[in-house]
């Protein structure tokens, strides 16, 4: 019988949603990382796509199913319909999981689903995700705005939502992140996912690596989506697996992966005042991530 369930972070390619809006590699003609994890960009900000693996990334999980058919998405008026679904997880009160990356773990208040074949799956999550993450760059990288500079940045001790991008609401020097020298330590800077980009509140389907991926951000006392920013407080995904989900009557293991490489990414800009390719940083804040799901 299956009795438990693996939660593994990994490393594998993925793309989701972003603050930055990029949902790209730092590997491009812009922006590259080499092999000790340090980055190097080029140019103005809106030509750079550039997300990164965090130190940690922690979620709180409500429930995850397997489904035979496709679930219905939520609307503005009506909830989501996931009669065709086995819960595999089912934690009212949630369950705080820390995606650190190579990291392995059991979740609790699991259950086996039973024997048949599933091509979709969902994720019912809270709309924050905590982030602790240090990053060295080549550029000199400077804290919005007369803050210290450097070429290192890392996360501090905050929470803000993801509408606070608009920089003409941003304090100085910014509560969220500092930049400086090599001693700097991270704390862990928790973002509220309150829209996916100005008045946007339904994402998808986008590829990721096991196929496709949908999420919209809703209320845990309706299921319906949102029309406003800072009113969310779930986040409710769908995946349509490339490869269906098989669980035989000798399945003993459900493994989930977690692609957290490209978990975190930035708020910045190019200061030309400062010098070509310096930055000010507001925030290292939530990149993509996306699941992927095979039984033992």
């Amino acid at each position: 019988m299956m009795n438990w369930l693996k939660i593994i972070a990994t490393l594998t390619m993925l793309s989701f949603f972003s603050n930055a809006n990029a949902q790209g590699y730092c590997d491009g003609p812009n922006e590259s990382e080499d092999s000790d994890g340090v980055i190097t960009l080029v140019g103005d900000d809106s030509s750079i796509e550039c997300n990164f693996a965090p130190d940690e990334y922690t979620i709180i999980i409500y429930e995850m199913a397997l489904c035979t058919s496709a679930p219905t998405r939520p609307t503005i008026t009506d909830t989501y319909d996931v009669s065709s679904c086995e819960l595999i997880i089912n934690s009212p009160s949630g369950q705080s999981v820390n995606l650190a990356a190579g990291t392995e773990m059991v979740l609790s208040d699991v259950t086996r689903p039973p024997d048949n074949t599933y091509p979709y799956g969902y994720i019912l999550m809270e709309n924050s995700f905590a982030i602790k993450a240090k990053k060295q760059f080549t550029n000199t990288m400077h804290t919005y705005q007369d803050g210290t500079s450097g070429n290192y940045c890392w996360t501090l001790n905050a929470t803000a939502n993801s509408s606070d991008a608009d920089i003409s609401g941003w304090t100085t020097p910014s509560p969220l992140v500092q930049c400086g020298g090599a001693s700097g330590t991270a704390a862990t800077y928790t973002e509220v996912l309150d829209q996916f980009d100005v008045n946007d509140f339904e994402e998808g389907p986008i590829a990721v690596t096991d196929g496709t991926l949908s999420a919209d951000l809703i209320t845990a006392a309706a299921g319906t989506v949102v029309t406003a920013s800072n009113t969310a407080d779930r986040l409710f995904g769908v995946q349509t697996f490339t490869t269906p989900v098989e669980v035989t009557p000798s399945s003993s293991v459900f493994t989930v992966s977690f692609g957290v490489n490209q978990a975190s990414s930035m708020w910045f800009f190019e200061d030309l005042t400062k010098g070509a390719n310096q930055y000010q940083v507001y925030s290292i804040g939530s990149g993509p991530f996306s699941t992927s799901m095979a039984v033992e």
